[in-house]
């Protein structure tokens, strides 16, 4: 499916579940999920990178900018790293590891979301 097939489709989900479920929801399926995966595809992908103009401003008339920033504020976060979890000590290290690079990669990705979504 080509990449303004996919956002256009996502967009009209998203007002169904907004008005099925609320906005909450609905800002957590487009935003935290298809956008950010969208805009993690436009890293490899010249279609998706263009189409990221269009599919943001698709965004801008589903949810008001203090939505997309107040939901920016918390997304994917993830929960503290609790060691009592491994029982193993090296095992405690390669996991603490592994969660700060997806942390971090997460964090800048939630950045690039804020810099399209909250741009003026």
């Amino acid at each position: 499916m080509k990449p303004h097939k996919i956002w256009i489709e996502q967009c009209e989900a998203t007002r169904g579940i907004e008005a099925e479920f609320g906005m909450p929801k609905a800002i957590d399926y487009l935003i935290g999920e298809k956008f950010l995966n969208f805009l993690e595809a436009a890293d490899d992908d010249a279609a998706f990178r263009a189409e990221l103009p269009a599919f943001v401003a698709e965004i801008k008339t589903i949810f008001e900018p203090w939505q997309l920033a107040e939901y920016l504020e918390k997304a994917r976060q993830t929960e503290r790293f609790d060691p009592s979890d491994y029982e193993d000590d090296d095992d405690i290290e390669l996991e603490r590891q592994l969660e700060l690079r997806k942390s971090a990669a997460e964090l800048l990705l939630v950045e690039r979301a804020r810099e399209w979504l909250l741009e003026e």
